[in-house]
């Protein structure tokens, strides 16, 4: 398919899809807004109330956990003023006041007074207000008890008296009773009270036997046994001076009397009640049992079942209460006797949980009507814009035809002209007859050409002088009797300024070789014909009779000449060996130092000496230096490109490295030795390019 049409088809389509999109996404955008906003006003409305409810059973919890709190703290100091007493000695005796005298008010004591904190409510709705005493407690024996027996235990509980009083005090009137009772029977109450059911033992009461069971602070639901109110009850063991269970002490607190419905005036607030539920364990069956009491439950006293306590066979609110279990607070969503309802919990004290229930169907009846406003909405606009869009479907289809045609001629003109540049005709030039970007490009084009046949002159010319440059460098590795030496450069560029040679000489009738090493300053093309005039010159002076520190010298002073106005200099190292020679001479313009590796001592040592790169001054005479070798040390000569290396990290390679390797290949060849060392450099440098040139000569002396 030609491009003119792919052009074409690629703008039809340009055109068409977003139109057909928006098309189906206005229409399918209309239905989902109505249903969006109808959610959304649903959800809204559902957050508003979860909000409400959840905000008002946490402000009812949080009060009952305080009163709860300070239920416990009382409850434990009454019991550690019970063990204290036991412990005591009995006091004297003093005026004490049974149950069966608050009964007779000849025999009660004399501030006896009808108390509202303590309403008796009998069938019917009949109301009336117990008797009571703030001053004195009542005591009571058990059935079976004999007074005489436990004549020490009733003195001591005397002691009880004025805690009793201050724990009243300071609970206020959440107070019902505080109480105590042991083993043996005897039990004291207060406020001082009678009206106690005939053949009442309190250690037959469920908050006792709990209490004495788990050895711990225990809640419970009761039915108190002379008002016949609900009440919550908190209980605690104590103990003997021996260790031994004395009895139980106890606390009656009012349960709210007025469940929190929701503060708020909104339409479904009438529909919302509230409950408090909570789980209780049957002595009988030992299983956990679920009570509720709601906020909708008839007046009249309340159901006494396994003594007192009120329980619930509602599975939605068992189910409820074990999908809250251990929880503090929050919302779930669930059926309530059929209906769709949102429930709000939180944890109150002792395993127990305020729970507010509103019907959904409340909430529900506005976001509905505004849905059903938007689907209607919805419809009459798909056929509006059902019509626009093919009117504009039609004339895109007509520009984007004509548009295609005139593109692709450019296009066709542009890919003539790099046909005719690839094979090499540079006179091709285009003429630009548009204002836009494709302007640009032919002007791009225009500019290009010229630019890549200077580019070709160019690599031209750098392909001829690498190919001059390398013939420059030694082809193989010398021979000379007694070493094995090997050498290698390697530029970064077409051409570099690193130079080393293997020069053949003769000094006092025997046999020897210069092995030169040298770095020109930067690299390029300027630094090899530099490199290329200083090979001139140390090929010529070392084939003419002198020593080492006079050749150098005659070199530099000649280089000088082509250097003092360019800035351009070049270090130097040169060495002398002889054949089974003993020692290696050498002078060092410049240049970094030789290393020598010495294997029997594990030592590296360096050739050092005085002398400034060569092109710097032509009056300086350089100084010649030798030192004596031994078989199987390691003369390493390089450029600085080599420890100069850098990875992509920035890390630099270092002669550390380079010296690490020296040892651990020293019986290896020379050649084998650079190879080492240039595979380790790639290795290093990774994918980063090479910065400068990398030169190095290897002489090892053979045993």
């Amino acid at each position: 398919m030609k491009l003119r049409w792919k052009h074409f088809l690629v703008l039809l389509a340009a055109s068409l899809v977003p139109l057909l999109a928006v098309t189906w996404i206005t229409h399918k955008a209309s239905r989902q807004l109505g249903k969006t906003i109808s959610e959304r006003a649903r959800n809204t409305l559902t957050d508003t109330v979860r909000q409400e409810m959840v905000r008002a059973t946490r402000s009812y919890a949080t009060l009952s956990h305080l009163g709860g709190f300070a239920a416990e703290q009382c409850i434990q100091r009454l019991a550690g003023r019970a063990e204290l007493a036991l412990a005591l000695p009995p006091p004297p005796e003093k005026r004490l006041y049974y149950a069966a005298d608050f009964d007779d008010p000849r025999s009660a004591p004399k501030d006896m007074a009808p108390s509202k904190n303590h309403p008796i409510q009998f069938r019917g709705g009949v109301v009336s207000y117990k008797h009571i005493s703030r001053e004195h407690p009542n005591f009571l024996l058990a059935p079976g008890t004999r007074k005489a027996d436990v004549a020490n235990d009733i003195a001591r509980f005397a002691r009880l008296i004025s805690g009793l009083k201050n724990l009243g005090h300071e609970y206020g009137e959440g107070l019902i009773w505080a109480y105590a009772s042991l083993e043996n029977g005897v039990h004291i109450s207060y406020p001082g009270h009678g009206g106690y059911p005939t053949g009442y033992d309190p250690r037959k009461r469920h908050w006792y036997e709990m209490a004495k069971k788990s050895n711990a602070l225990t809640w419970h639901q009761m039915v108190d046994a002379t008002t016949h109110q609900l009440t919550l009850t908190v209980s605690v063991p104590f103990r003997r001076p021996d260790g031994s269970l004395a009895g139980v002490a106890g606390m009656d607190i009012k349960i709210a009397h007025a469940l929190v419905v929701s503060e708020t005036t909104s339409r479904w607030s009438q529909k919302m009640f509230s409950f408090i539920v909570g789980q209780e364990t049957n002595s009988g069956s030992k299983k956990g049992e679920v009570w509720v009491i709601s906020s909708r439950k008839k007046t009249g006293p309340p159901d006494l079942k396994r003594g007192g306590e009120i329980f619930s066979q509602s599975p939605e609110i068992e189910e409820l209460f074990h999908r809250i279990k251990n929880k503090k607070s929050g919302y779930l969503d669930m059926p309530y006797k059929g209906v769709d309802s949102l429930w709000a919990y939180a944890a109150m004290i002792a395993n127990q949980y305020f729970v507010i229930v509103v019907p959904k169907s409340e909430i529900m009846t506005l976001p509905e009507e505004v849905g059903q406003m938007f689907v209607e909405y919805s419809h009459n606009q798909t056929a509006i814009t059902g019509v626009a869009v093919l009117l504009a479907l039609f004339l895109v289809g007509i520009v984007a035809f004509f548009t295609s045609r005139i593109s692709t001629g450019h296009i066709l003109t542009i890919i003539d002209a790099w046909k005719r540049l690839a094979k090499g005709d540079f006179s091709v030039r285009l003429q630009a007859s548009m204002k836009d970007e494709r302007a640009q490009l032919i002007h791009a084009f225009n500019e290009i050409v010229p630019k890549i046949e200077e580019h070709m002159r160019m690599s031209y010319a750098l392909g001829l002088a690498q190919e001059v440059q390398q013939s420059l460098l030694p082809q193989s590795d010398p021979s000379l009797a007694g070493f094995d030496i090997a050498g290698t450069s390697i530029y970064c560029d077409e051409t570099g300024g690193d130079y080393y040679d293997f020069i053949e000489t003769s000094r006092d009738g025997q046999a020897s070789l210069a092995v030169v090493v040298g770095d020109v300053s930067g690299h390029g093309v300027s630094s090899a014909l530099l490199m290329a005039t200083a090979r001139a010159l140390i090929m010529l002076r070392a084939s003419m009779p002198g020593e080492a520190a006079g050749i150098i010298s005659d070199v530099n002073r000649h280089l000088s000449l082509d250097t003092a106005k360019t800035g351009n200099f070049m270090t130097f190292f040169y060495s002398e060996l002889t054949e089974h020679g003993k020692t290696v001479r050498w002078v060092r313009a410049g240049h970094d130092p030789a290393l020598v590796y010495d294997p029997s001592v594990d030592a590296f040592d360096e050739l050092k000496g005085h002398g400034v790169p060569l092109g710097f001054d032509d009056a300086i005479e350089y100084d010649s230096f030798q030192r004596r070798i031994e078989p199987g040390q390691v003369i390493v000569i390089g450029t600085d490109g080599i420890w100069e290396t850098y990875n992509n990290t920035g890390e630099m390679f270092g002669k550390e490295a380079l010296m690490e390797i020296i040892r651990k290949n020293h019986t290896a060849s020379a050649r084998q030795i650079v190879d080492y060392v240039t595979e380790a450099l790639d290795q290093f440098r990774g994918d980063e390019e090479s910065e400068d040139d990398i030169t190095l000569v290897v002489i090892k002396v053979e045993r």
